[in-house]
């Protein structure tokens, strides 16, 4: 929930009502790390969120692994959401993980990313939490890059392997909009692929912004602009 700091502020700033939940194991919940928690755990971390908060007309982002789990909560509570906003992520199909997405990858291609991004969990529990930069945080301004430095967390590897299980058609009949980083675009990730489906797919909104992998730290107003027309959209 952290790195969403600027955006909610300017969302606040203009009177809107934000939540920036942390999903379990992460941020100030990293005390709650443990290797047994899934996509399934963090995609009921929001779903009982939509819940206990009782919303309704919900403009639900889900950036980078978010991606996963916005699909995820979408299943289960279609009803609670007004538009999907997928931020440089992944589109799961039924029965897929983030490491096994393969949209347009050969299954060569494919086990290779499964190795690539299995290698960053050397423990076999826990991926490795890499420098800001590797996430398109530029080198200056200093301070945003020691800020982010500061609260970067391992994260549980089964999240990144657990299959996403559908039963409502996932992110089907919810308005939806995907947002491609493209300067710098994040290496080895599959977000190209996923972000040419949904450009052109006729249910998908797109749009691209010229800026690095965590957008939302690096131009948080461009972010509040587009989540506000996604929502004005739908």
């Amino acid at each position: 929930g952290w790195c969403w700091k600027f955006v909610r502020g300017i969302l606040e700033g203009q009177g809107h009502r934000v939540y920036t939940p942390t999903l379990t194991g992460c941020g100030e919940r990293s005390h709650l790390l443990h290797p047994g928690i899934g996509l399934e755990t963090h995609i009921t971390d929001i779903v009982n969120v939509l819940e206990w908060e009782e919303l309704d007309s919900v403009v639900l982002v889900g950036h980078s692994y978010g991606g996963c789990v916005v699909s995820g909560v979408a299943d289960r509570a279609k009803d609670r959401l007004r538009h999907l906003v997928y931020l440089d992520t992944v589109v799961l199909s039924d029965g897929e993980s983030l490491v096994g997405s393969r949209r347009q990858m050969s299954e060569a291609e494919g086990d290779a990313d499964i190795e690539r991004r299995r290698s960053m969990a050397p423990d076999g529990k826990y991926i490795v939490a890499r420098s800001g930069e590797f996430y398109g945080i530029p080198p200056e301004p200093a301070e945003i890059l020691k800020w982010v430095n500061r609260r970067l967390t391992p994260h549980p590897l089964k999240s990144w392997l657990e299959p996403v299980k559908f039963e409502n058609g996932g992110e089907q009949g919810v308005p939806r909009t995907f947002i491609r980083c493209t300067d710098p675009e994040m290496p080895f990730s599959g977000i190209r692929d996923h972000a040419m489906f949904a450009k052109e797919h006729p249910e998908w909104r797109y749009e691209e912004l010229a800026t690095g992998h965590d957008a939302m730290v690096t131009e948080p107003q461009a972010c509040a602009d587009l989540f506000l027309a996604a929502a004005q959209s739908s």
